[in-house]
């Protein structure tokens, strides 16, 4: 999910009324309505022509602007004029809701200002207000002479019949540049082919002996040594622009293997859906001062409460993590929040011995489906020994559900996407799970915890361990006499204390090693009802680093871990 010039005017021109958050809390589903024309897409500004709000009113604004709240009266009127009621529109039919209940129908919502069916003969006129159209990607440095481009695509593909979709290809980029030279990979723009189910698209780089597949296939990790982050497209975004004297580099000494990732979102489970998007490249021979760098922080355990108007999460990449991550200092030009659908506010700070220096994200609006790009004309300096933390805020007003943490479109993220440049001071991302930070398990121990042998059942430690819980205790059924006592010793371990501990058993049950996953069962199965697979994990292997930052972010620090 980097520097994106392209998006600044989204900055800019998207007007967003200071009020119209507050009359979403007042409405049945007034979070969760639907764009008509624009799959994937929410229409925020409920009772304005501007999907994000603010300006003029469409039909049910001119409405609800008279009583500013959800009626008897206002309920029962049709708006758009397409025979529907707006509360049959909103999940209201009975015209009994009130702010704080869930409505009767969370699904199948449609707008009460704009006329159904979309695209039939008594609703065109009534709708010619209504755009459909995408934004017009716009980076002035694609225009000079010697930059170049060329696109990857898939072949058309089958979309699977399933919610969330996660496919990989690879692409030899010798067929497209001279591998003799080094190039500045300055900007991308996405190739949309079917935007019904088209959610996001990220590009990485890959080493040289990386495993080449001549089609696309479903990827539940990142493609083996394809780790270098690339490029991003997500909803809302026309494409992706990198700071003037910044960018990826490819070609003789960088990337000359690339793998594209799809999340495919069909939660109508039709089978008919095919797919060949894609995403144009653009690079230069004409090397700019520095190498770009991508820098990912934020939180990987998300519960939110179902009906709740504000729920906040937080995570600090902390002075220890910058410190052990970091040559030298970083210069930071663009940050992008990251939640999904629930996702109301999410802010960034910078921390410099304690006091704030700056927000370098201040998304006090946010929408998953028109993200505001930052841009920092003057680069932001990041210093080792700072420290950043990440809040999210969501909104959960329309769910009748605990949202996790979780690769779907329908889980939820807390993340926060920056581009810096030079790459090379520094390594790796910063994020966390609960208090747990990623960046301690490059380290031999972790408060005693040697999380590579712990990881490992087969090491003669593990071994001896394993043995004695899975000989006395069940992976499945009641907990046997003999086994509390061999848990009270085992349960002393460094690796299952505390948060990590948690972390490391989680990752276990919710893993695809059987071993694995029946060594945690056994470990809970004296602690009365509980089941690991009944508690939040921070990810799943058939989903986890599949996702739009976990690839980049989470996939070798499992591998090397678990």
């Amino acid at each position: 999910m980097k520097c994106f010039q392209g998006f600044i005017v989204l900055c800019f021109t998207i007007g967003v009324s200071r009020g119209y958050r507050h009359y979403q809390d007042l409405l049945p589903n007034g979070d969760a309505v639907p764009h008509p024309c624009k799959s994937n897409f929410l229409w925020r500004g409920l009772g304005h022509t501007n999907p994000q709000g603010g300006g003029a009113r469409n039909p049910f604004g001119v409405d609800f602007e008279g009583v500013d709240q959800w009626s008897k009266e206002l309920c029962q009127k049709d708006s758009d004029g397409d025979g529907m009621t707006n509360g049959q529109e909103l999940g209201d039919p009975d015209c009994v809701w009130s702010p704080g209940q869930f409505p009767k129908r969370t699904s199948n919502i449609s707008h009460p200002g704009i006329c159904d069916p979309w695209g039939s003969p008594q609703c065109t006129a009534k709708n010619d207000w209504v755009s459909c159209t995408a934004g017009e990607f716009i980076c002035n440095a694609t225009k000079e002479p010697e930059v170049k481009n060329f696109t990857l695509r898939y072949p058309p593909t089958r979309v699977p019949p399933t919610e969330t979709n996660y496919y990989c290809m690879t692409f030899d980029v010798s067929e497209y540049i001279d591998m003799s030279h080094d190039y500045h990979l300055i900007a991308t723009k996405p190739e949309i082919n079917n935007s019904n189910v088209m959610h996001h698209i990220v590009l990485f780089g890959c080493n040289d002996d990386a495993v080449m597949p001549d089609h696309a296939t479903p990827c539940y990790m990142s493609q083996k040594g394809c780790t270098q982050f690339l490029g991003l497209w997500t909803l809302g975004l026309d494409g992706t622009c990198e700071y003037e004297e910044a960018g990826y580099r490819i070609g003789r000494s960088g990337s000359k293997r690339m793998v594209m990732q799809f999340h495919w979102t069909n939660p109508e489970l039709r089978s008919d859906y095919v797919d060949s998007s894609g995403m144009t490249l653009y690079y230069t021979p004409k090397l700019r001062k520095y190498d770009a760098g991508f820098l990912t922080t934020g939180q990987m355990y998300l519960e939110i409460p179902p009906g709740v108007k504000r729920s906040t999460f937080e995570s600090t990449c902390t002075e220890e993590c910058t410190n052990k991550l970091m040559k030298g200092n970083i210069y930071i030009t663009s940050g992008l929040s990251h939640m999904h659908y629930l996702g109301y506010k999410e802010e960034v700070e910078l921390f410099r011995n304690g006091e704030m220096v700056k927000k370098v994200i201040d998304d006090a609006k946010y929408s998953y489906d028109s993200p505001q790009m930052k841009m920092y004309s003057t680069p932001i300096e990041m210093r080792q020994g700072d420290s950043l933390k990440t809040t999210c805020v969501y909104r959960s007003l329309s769910k009748t559900r605990t949202t996790m943490y979780g690769d779907g479109s329908y889980d939820e993220m807390c993340f926060g996407l920056f581009s810096y440049f030079p790459e090379q001071n520094m390594s790796g991302s910063c994020i966390t799970w609960k208090n747990v930070d990623f960046c301690k398990f490059g380290d031999e121990e972790i408060d005693g915890c040697n999380s590579r042998i712990f990881g490992n059942l087969s090491s003669p430690e593990m071994r001896v361990m394993v043995n004695e819980v899975m000989g006395s205790c069940n992976h499945y059924g009641p907990c046997r006499p003999e086994c509390p006592a061999v848990l009270e010793r085992v349960n002393t371990h460094p690796c299952l204390q505390g948060q990590l501990g948690e972390y490391l058993l989680h990752g276990f049950a919710d893993g695809r090693d059987p071993d694995k996953i029946k060594f945690a069962h056994a470990l809970r199965s004296c602690d009365g009802d509980a089941d690991p697979t009944d508690t939040p994990f921070p990810f799943s292997g058939a989903r986890t680093a599949s996702s739009v930052v976990a690839g980049v972010v989470v996939a070798v620090i499992i591998a090397s871990i678990l």
